[in-house]
């Protein structure tokens, strides 16, 4: 049984993606079109296998399975995620469900060259930083294998007041091109990249608000909702002043 408090844990993260399959400023034709340029070298005796690390829903999990003909893991700390992963596996055509393991990478062991894709889109928090989890993606990916990582940037410097909406600092991201570079320093290859468009940002961005507010407006007395409403609408309007034209996401389809 999941423990109560980890739910607690997620509950504002859980009700302001609702109704959500990718967890981040990507379209489902942006993956597709990532997912196209994955062939993994046949290795002899095994199917191919793919890694999410903090998965969330499955959604580009369950995607690359189906497209590879692949097994999976999965791995998220957010239980309420990984219900719903289970069902959208469920629901595909897959040679076998994933495994979905709920935990944090630290409590997860990794087996070395296993996985012919590894994927981290918006999660290289578990690893630590981006420069951690583009090395730590590498010993589990088999020889030739890929990676998909998406990570943010600076499209341009950032305000401070953009940066008190959240607590963030400059230090935290890099320009579009630093970031891309990013990726030979553990010896990967970069093979193509997309970055996430406005349209795909303000689908994201004004589609978490509005999920949160559904929510608020449905549980006006809920013990949580002051601060949940104070934290939607202090991030929705950072963004809409500051940070639609100043953070950028890029997804990386990488090659050792």
């Amino acid at each position: 049984m999941t423990p109560v408090a980890d739910a607690t844990r997620f509950r504002y993260t859980t009700i302001a993606h609702a109704g959500r399959e990718l967890l981040g400023p990507l379209s489902a034709e942006s993956v597709e079109a990532l997912l196209e340029r994955v062939t993994p070298a046949p290795v002899a005796g095994r199917q191919p296998a793919v890694l999410d690390v903090g998965c969330g829903k499955g959604g580009i999990l369950v995607r690359a399975m189906a497209r590879l003909g692949a097994t999976g893991v999965g791995i998220d700390p957010n239980p309420a995620f990984l219900a719903e992963a289970r069902v959208r596996a469920a629901g595909a055509s897959l040679v076998r469900g994933p495994e979905l393991r709920c935990a944090t990478l630290a409590e997860t062991h990794l087996a070395p060259g296993a996985f012919d894709l590894a994927i981290c889109t918006g999660a290289a928090h578990a690893f630590g930083d981006l420069d951690a989890a583009l090395a730590g993606l590498v010993p589990p990916v088999c020889a030739h294998g890929r990676a998909l990582v998406g990570h943010g940037y600076w499209r341009r410097e950032p305000a401070a007041d953009y940066l008190a909406a959240f607590g963030g600092t400059a230090g935290e991201l890099a320009a579009l091109e630093p970031t891309l570079a990013a990726a030979a320093r553990s010896g990967w290859t970069l093979v193509s990249h997309h970055v996430s468009t406005h349209e795909e940002w303000d689908d994201y961005e004004r589609g978490y608000a509005a999920a949160m507010r559904v929510w608020l407006t449905a549980h006006p007395d809920d013990p949580d909702a002051p601060a949940f409403r104070d934290r939607v609408e202090a991030w929705s309007a950072a963004y809409e002043r500051r940070g639609r034209d100043t953070m950028g996401f890029v997804t990386m389809l990488l090659q050792r």
